[in-house]
């Protein structure tokens, strides 16, 4: 038993050295398993067949009709059984998921350490986990022996299978009166209200899962050793002398091999010890359980290599819907198989990997598709809810959006909104790197509409948008509509764009050098032209160049889109005939560092002009 910082607690059970079982727990959290509760109907759904509880706290518990206690030959209709405002007892089966409130059941059930006591038909017997038939029918006997309160009956675990009467009738005594007690607390308060509260993860553990050949119980701190000392002591005695306090320096998962073992429940991919491997993809709906061959070469025939490698997968399988605390539908996808007897085999050998598992479980034949549909009982979120959030990015579904999907996206909406709206101006909000690959591929088709609608589009880089989505905020002809997103922060700014980047003979080395240059000093840029300036000259196409050239103020889209950036038609024209325009453009809009790109800027266009700045004597500011 592992703590953590008082946050958070794990229990791994280690039986002839692997990892059987992991108990993991945010201490925080809260545990409402098992609690009872006097809960107050709060509405009821014919719909579902089923009614909301008001528990007092938290969301509502969901019940239904199939787990309400009532009279044989009664009407089984979720409206003739319960109404709003009714109190009943209720016991939460399975936690809170997600958006879903827990499940409830008027079926209660109080654990002890060799009975369980049930207000159920079916609680009277002995655990099938018990096979010896003399071991069976003196335990049946022992029970016979014992009166249960009224509606009630036991079922002995097989914890008692080699216990004596006296010890499984101190169990059936002390839930006798902790049944009393919750009875008298009923009929003293109001609903809603927590009348049992399950006991923590220290006694549980002892409780239900330390038999009687553990070795030895470990646990790290101190209150926690204390709290399961005192607990055996009183109810396993047997156990007191096993319980460790860990005292190493090295953290007690370290010290067993745990931590890289459990590191490995949250991948996706398992991989199997022959080459094989297990893909375990969980979604809302189901698991899916995909077992593959991969490496696994081991025989030159494909129906043996099947077998080999489904046979294999098994135990994997049935080790990780525990330790990963899988349920719900679950879906394993074998090889696929020609042979029935080793179909048969595979279904066979499942069937025993799975006896293990304390969890239900119905399982359901091989399908001619080498499919196995089976059930696990899910009482709480698995290990990977908790300890995982939804991505931000991709929303759940493992995949974005490319740059140029986004980029026909964005463009389309750009269409469709000016198309439908008279619009004087159109901002784009959209992560930095998107609006300089837009402004870059797309600054033709921008200017065009520019040019037939008579709207300015704005391209505007938000540094902490997502990195695959976009925002149009458009204003109107008649009077400035208010933004329904809020105004632009601090961490917004237009972005400029590399005007001359279609026209540039090496495109992506001017990328690259442009990062070199972003991040330069004013001082270390010049000396860096001065030293070797053919190796920065990546100037247009002399075609282009002219064509610019030749074009008067204003006259065509390049000069028009420079007007609209930066407002200094005359101060552009000069920087872009410098010979190292194309990488100083780009290195200034894609630096983000303003004050190295605002001194880049006026570096040029000094240059261009044949001004150099100054040197300063030390002591005063450079510009």
């Amino acid at each position: 038993m592992n703590v953590l910082d008082e946050q958070e607690l794990r229990v791994g059970i280690i039986r002839d050295g692997r990892l059987e079982g992991l108990i993991h727990e945010r201490l925080g959290d809260g545990q409402h398993l098992g609690n009872i509760y006097k809960a107050r109907v709060a509405n009821v759904e014919p719909s579902l067949d089923a009614a909301f509880l008001d528990l007092g706290a938290g969301k509502n518990g969901f019940i239904h009709v199939d787990e309400i206690v009532h009279d044989k030959g009664r009407s089984k209709r979720i409206e003739d059984v319960l109404h709003a405002g009714q109190e009943i007892l209720v016991q939460i089966t399975k936690e809170a998921i997600k958006d879903k409130g827990p499940c409830m059941s008027m079926y209660l059930s109080l654990p002890g350490r060799y009975l369980v006591m049930m207000n159920s038909d079916a609680a009277k017997g002995v655990s099938k986990r018990i096979e010896d038939p003399a071991v069976r029918k003196r335990l049946k006997n022992i029970l016979a022996s014992f009166v249960p309160p009224e509606g009630f009956g036991f079922i002995v675990r097989t914890a008692a299978a080699e216990r004596t009467e006296d010890d499984i009738k101190l169990d059936y005594e002390f839930l006798k009166r902790l049944w009393a007690e919750i009875e008298s607390l009923s009929g003293r308060v109001r609903a809603p209200a927590c009348l049992y509260q399950e006991a923590d993860v220290v006694v549980r553990t002892l409780r239900d899962t330390a038999a009687a050949d553990v070795q030895s119980i470990v646990i790290d701190q101190e209150k926690l050793y204390d709290e399961a000392r005192a607990f055996a002591q009183v109810f396993m005695p047997e156990l007191c002398n096993r319980i460790q306090h860990h005292r190493d320096e090295l953290p007690l998962f370290t010290y067993y091999g745990l931590e890289e073992r459990l590191a490995r429940i949250f991948d996706r991919k398992v991989q199997l010890p022959s080459g094989g491997t297990i893909v375990i993809e969980q979604t809302e709906a189901l698991v899916s359980i995909d077992v593959n061959s991969a490496k696994n070469r081991d025989s030159s025939d494909v129906e043996t290599t099947a077998l080999m490698t489904n046979l294999e997968a098994l135990s994997t399988i049935a080790e990780q819907l525990v330790l990963r605390d899988l349920g719900g539908l679950i879906i394993i996808d074998f090889i696929d198989m020609e042979n029935r007897e080793n179909q048969r085999l595979v279904q066979l050998a499942l069937r025993r990997a799975l006896m293990v598992d304390k969890a239900k479980i119905q399982l359901s034949p091989l399908s001619r598709f080498g499919l196995v549909e089976m059930t696990r009982q899910r009482t709480r979120p698995s290990h990977k809810l908790v300890a995982s959030a939804e991505c931000p990015y991709c929303v759940g579904t493992g995949s974005v959006k490319t740059a140029e999907t986004l980029e026909i996206d964005c463009l389309r909406e750009i269409r469709q909104m000016l198309h439908s709206k008279s619009l004087s101006r159109l901002e784009v909000v959209l992560p930095h790197d998107l609006a300089l690959s837009i402004l870059n591929a797309r600054h033709k088709e921008i200017s065009e509409l520019e040019e037939r609608t008579d709207c300015r589009i704005v391209f505007t880089g938000d540094s902490l948008m997502k990195a695959r989505e976009f925002r149009l905020v458009p204003s109107f002809r008649k009077g400035e509509r208010p933004r329904e997103r809020g105004e632009r922060g601090e961490r917004s700014q237009p972005v400029r764009p590399s005007l001359l980047a279609p026209l540039m003979v090496e495109q992506a080395k001017a990328v690259a050098l442009a990062k070199e240059l972003a991040a330069m000093k004013p001082a270390d840029l010049e000396r860096e032209l001065d030293a070797d300036p053919i190796h920065l000259s990546l100037q247009p196409p002399k075609p282009a160049a002219a064509a610019i050239e030749t074009a008067g103020p204003g006259s065509g889209p390049i000069e028009r889109r420079a007007a609209s950036v930066w407002d200094d038609a005359a101060s552009l024209r000069r920087l872009l005939f410098s010979p190292a325009t194309p990488v100083l453009v780009q290195a200034i809009a894609a630096s983000s560092n303003a004050p190295t790109a605002s001194a880049t800027a006026e570096l040029a266009r000094n240059r261009s002009t044949g001004r150099v700045p100054p040197r300063h004597s030390r002591g005063r500011r450079r510009r």
